[in-house]
C-alpha cells in the first residue's frame, strides 16, 4: 500500500513536470527551458528524499499496528499497565524470583489465596512473526505454511520453558500464563489449534490483551469476594461477642433488680419494726405518766 502511494505521487509529479516543460518550451527561450527543467529535477530529488525519510517510520507504524516487531516492547509495558489498573501493589510481584536461588525471574506474578503465585510471562516471536507478515503480503502459500510451523514450534518451546522455570508446587499455581502482547498474533496462534495441547502438556494458558484483562478481572473479583467473606466472618464473630456481652449485662441487670427488690423489702421491714418500736415507746411513756 505504501509503495503504491509513492508510485502515484511520482507519476503525478512527472506529469506536472512534463506539462510545465511543454509550456515552457512553447513560450520561453532555451535558457528559461533549462531553468524550468532544473527546478523540476530538484523538486523530484526533494520529493524522493521526503518519501525516503517517511518510508521507514510509516513501515514501522504499519508493523506495529499489525503486531510486528515493535509491538514486543510495547506489549511488556501494556502487560504492566493492565495488571496495575486492576490489582493493588500488594497483590502482585514484578520481576520476582519464583524458585529461590535459581536466578530465574518471571516478569509478573499475581498473589492468590494461601499466598500462592500465578506467573505471567510475555512472549513475542518477533522475527518469526515479521517473516510471516512478509509471506502473507507476498501471497506465498508455501512460505506462509512454513512460517506457521516455525511459530508453532517456537510457542511450544516457550511454553515448556515457562513451565520448567516458573512453576513449582507449594510456591505457584499448577499453571502459568503466557501473554501474547499482539491481538493479531494471538489470533494467529489460536488458528493453529494448539491451545488445548499446550495447556494439557505444560499447564500453560495462552492469553492475548483482551482475554488477559478479562481473566485477571475475574481473579480480582475473587479477591473481593474472599475479602467480603472474611469481613462477614468478622462481623458474625463480633456480633457473637456483642450477644454474649448483652446477655451478661442482662443477667447483671436481673441480679441488680433482685438486689434492689431485696433492699426495698429490708427497708420496708426496718420501717415496720421502727414503727412498732415507736408505738411501744409511746405506750411506755403513757404508762409512766399514769403512774405519776
Amino acid at each position: 500500500m505504501l509503495d503504491f502511494f509513492i508510485i502515484i505521487l511520482l507519476l503525478l509529479l512527472i506529469l506536472l513536470g512534463a506539462l510545465n516543460l511543454y509550456l515552457s518550451k512553447k513560450n520561453s527561450s532555451k535558457h528559461e527551458y533549462e531553468e524550468v527543467l532544473e527546478k523540476q529535477e530538484n523538486s523530484l530529488i526533494n520529493l524522493n528524499n521526503d518519501i525516503q525519510s517517511f518510508k521507514e517510520p510509516l513501515s514501522r507504524l504499519r508493523n506495529f499496528l499489525s503486531g510486528g516487531t515493535q509491538a514486543g516492547s510495547f506489549g511488556e509495558w501494556n502487560l504492566e499497565s493492565i495488571i496495575k489498573d486492576i490489582f493493588s501493589e500488594n497483590q502482585y510481584e514484578k520481576n520476582i524470583e519464583i524458585i529461590p536461588n535459581s536466578g530465574l525471574r518471571v516478569e509478573f506474578a499475581i498473589r492468590l489465596q494461601d499466598d500462592l503465585l500465578m506467573p505471567i510471562d510475555a512472549k513475542f516471536p518477533s522475527g518469526l512473526y515479521d517473516t510471516y507478515l512478509e509471506a502473507t503480503e507476498s501471497m506465498n502459500v508455501e512460505r506462509v505454511k512454513k512460517c506457521k510451523q516455525q511459530i508453532e514450534r517456537h510457542i511450544k518451546n516457550e511454553a515448556k520453558s515457562i513451565s520448567e522455570k516458573y512453576t513449582q508446587e507449594g510456591i505457584t499455581t499448577d499453571h502459568a500464563i503466557m501473554y501474547l502482547p499482539s491481538e493479531s498474533l494471538f489470533q494467529l496462534i489460536m488458528s493453529l489449534n494448539i491451545k488445548e495441547e499446550i495447556f494439557r502438556d505444560f499447564k500453560i494458558l495462552m492469553l492475548g490483551p483482551n482475554s488477559l484483562a478479562a481473566y485477571i478481572i475475574s481473579i480480582h473479583m475473587g479477591f473481593r469476594t474472599l475479602a467480603l467473606n472474611e469481613r462477614t466472618t468478622e462481623i458474625i464473630k463480633e456480633f457473637g461477642q456483642l450477644k454474649k456481652e448483652f446477655e451478661k449485662f442482662s443477667n447483671s441487670t436481673d441480679e441488680l433488680r433482685k438486689k434492689a427488690d431485696s433492699m426495698i423489702k429490708t427497708i420496708d421491714t426496718h420501717e415496720i419494726r421502727e414503727k412498732q418500736m415507736s408505738r411501744s415507746i409511746e405506750r411506755m411513756e403513757r404508762l409512766d405518766e399514769d403512774n405519776d
